[in-house]
């Protein structure tokens, strides 16, 4: 098990942590309580245990948080996982997250593929990796004028580019305490 910093306002107990570790390293990405710990840190905007979890299983993970806030997982490969909004998710999605485990955060070419057919209904999306996340913005929903953009024409002119932030100054960023013993 790897120890997340300011775990005690989890609402799951540390056993379930413990199991959701167990089952991503095992590959068991099915695995009801894995499931429920990856949603439970998804609605908790706690990208470093969904991060963690990919990195143990050596797969990609997406999550998609519909319009209504609903949690939608999926589990790809060592390599890839693709945008694919679920049966009764409500768009205009909010966030559509996935993982590179162990490589850097960038839009890699599934990604932007996945952002330019996503340009209509996605609001946000990040990348997680290493160093650490890496967000873009789509402008059709939000105001990113002053970001320089994915690309300078199409689809992907209306995303922002932004550079990854290393996890502890995301950690700062929102406000996460270090010390894993609190």
């Amino acid at each position: 098990m790897i120890a997340l910093p300011a775990s005690n306002s989890f609402p799951f107990e540390l056993s379930a942590w413990t199991r959701a570790c167990e089952a991503a390293a095992d590959q068991r990405v099915d695995d009801a309580v894995l499931l429920d710990v990856q949603r439970s840190l998804s609605q908790l905007g706690r990208w470093d245990g969904v991060y963690i979890l990919s990195v143990l299983a050596r797969f990609e993970t997406s999550v998609l948080i519909d319009a209504e806030g609903q949690v939608f997982l999926d589990w790809g490969t060592s390599g890839q996982v693709t945008l694919q909004p679920p049966i009764g998710a409500k768009a205009p999605f909010r966030l559509w997250v996935h993982t590179h485990p162990g490589f850097a955060a960038y839009w890699s070419g599934t990604d932007t593929h996945s952002l330019a057919l996503g340009s209509g209904i996605v609001e946000r999306a990040m990348v997680l990796g290493e160093p650490g996340p890496k967000s873009s913005t789509n402008a059709n929903f939000g105001d990113c004028s002053t970001a320089e953009r994915l690309s300078s024409q199409g689809p992907l002119a209306k995303w922002s580019e932004e550079p990854p932030l290393a996890w502890d100054e995301w950690y700062e960023t929102n406000g996460i305490l270090l010390d894993v013993n609190q």
